[in-house]
């Protein structure tokens, strides 16, 4: 006979495999299983079992069409999978609409940005805020913008803003919403040396204030300068998995993503 709670209810019951998968009493907060996208007859991602720990700033590399941004889109809610689930903080996401799965505290920024040009950079920041923050929001777009060293700029429209500044401007606005997990496309694609050092010391700043960071990225040594961890896709499929020291030694990443012979 099973153990019942105080209220009569026996916790394996409603022991969902999504709470087995990141629930409270784990220390994961992202999760795939057998997650499986297809485009007509090409199959993007191949039952890919992916998971993120909670405070993690994990690396997502390979080479192009290896299925890194369709995995961060279907994590989203951008794209829906052809079979897999999806479970995230104790929650099965997998049916989610994109914005629900904002309010449960997924975010991400896509590799071009996206911000209204012919807005200024505060009013770019207010536009996510207003959709889930009612009342006067000044404080809260203030900080937002000094969170990413853009207060001097809250006037200025986002068209003449440098590409760095768009960049950090968008992970302010996704930021800005306080989500647990934050995904990031190819965050320094285009940007100079100094840029991308600044990218990389925000995103390890907000990780180390509590977000936890999925980051598609090409550029080794970005990748060396944030990721505890790294995992490699090729071909639709987790090829491996390990610290970025470990990474640039494995001899067939080398060959599939470095382009060593």
């Amino acid at each position: 006979m099973s153990s019942t709670d105080e209220a009569g209810q026996d916790p394996a019951v409603r022991e969902t495999p999504a709470v087995k998968a990141t629930g409270a009493g784990t220390d994961r907060l992202l999760k795939t299983e057998d997650l499986t996208m297809q485009f007509g007859g090409l199959t993007a991602i191949d039952s890919v079992e992916f998971g993120v720990r909670e405070g993690e700033l994990r690396c997502l590399i390979g080479p192009n069409g290896a299925g890194k941004s369709t995995l961060l889109k279907l994590i989203t809610g951008r794209h829906v999978p052809t079979e897999g689930k999806i479970y995230y903080d104790g929650t099965d996401v997998t049916d989610l609409d994109p914005h629900q799965r904002v309010r449960e505290g997924i975010g991400m920024k896509f590799q071009v940005p996206s911000v209204f040009e012919s807005l200024t950079a505060a009013e770019n920041v207010r536009l996510p805020l207003q959709r889930v923050v009612e009342g006067d929001l000044t404080e809260q777009v203030a900080a937002a913008l000094a969170r990413v060293g853009l207060a001097e700029e809250a006037r200025t429209e986002a068209a003449d803003l440098s590409h760095g500044q768009q960049q950090r401007l968008e992970i302010g606005m996704a930021a800005a919403l306080d989500p647990n997990l934050l995904l990031l496309d190819e965050p320094v694609a285009g940007l100079s040396v100094e840029e991308r050092r600044e990218v990389a010391n925000l995103v390890t700043r907000l990780n180390d204030e509590g977000i936890t960071f999925v980051v598609i990225e090409h550029d080794i040594d970005f990748v060396d300068r944030i990721a505890d961890e790294v995992t490699v896709l090729h071909q639709g499929d987790v090829f491996r998995e390990a610290e970025i020291e470990a990474i640039r030694n494995d001899d067939a990443v080398r060959k599939i993503y470095l382009g060593a012979e």
